[in-house]
């Protein structure tokens, strides 16, 4: 099983989320998978490796917006672990456009899995390195986790780490 496969399927588990649509970088290798559960609300994108460039990013950012603005979701989990690019090229796009969309369409929490050295405590804000101007747009909806099951439990519950 490949190592995207393995990974989609530990979140997939998690979040009982199936697979809407899968991104693929010029040379034909997956970048990104968004998921969904309509019936739990949650939509999840999972990412590998690196996208070309910061339309590949965008696009599955907007994609999911999209989601949101049809209706009926109000978690998000984004599994960021394996991911090696950098997006803060697209910061000021997320302050202007993605979160207020997604905001307004609904969002009630997200979770942001980290790699291990990106989060210092469980429940930490995500965007703590970000602009002090996304910060207060996500208005502290958005956590950052290692570890699936704290996300999943803050995500559905609300519930914080102790």
């Amino acid at each position: 099983m490949s190592q995207s496969a393995v990974i989609q399927s530990d979140v997939a588990s998690a979040f009982s989320v199936r697979s809407d649509r899968i991104f693929y970088r010029g040379n034909n290798q997956i970048y990104a998978i968004v998921g969904n559960n309509p019936e739990k609300g949650v939509v999840s994108d999972v990412w590998f490796d690196r996208f070309d460039d910061q339309a590949d990013f965008r696009a599955v950012l907007n994609h999911i917006a999209d989601l949101f603005e049809k209706g009926g979701y109000r978690y998000w989990l984004a599994d960021l672990r394996f991911m090696t690019s950098d997006f803060m090229e697209s910061e000021a796009w997320l302050v202007s456009d993605l979160m207020p969309r997604v905001i307004a369409a609904g969002l009630r929490r997200e979770a942001v899995v980290l790699p291990d050295a990106a989060v210092k405590v469980e429940g930490a804000d995500a965007f703590a390195a970000a602009s002090r101007a996304l910060q207060d747009i996500a208005d502290g909806r958005v956590r950052g986790f290692t570890d699936i099951a704290l996300a999943k439990a803050w995500l559905f519950d609300g519930a914080l780490p102790e």
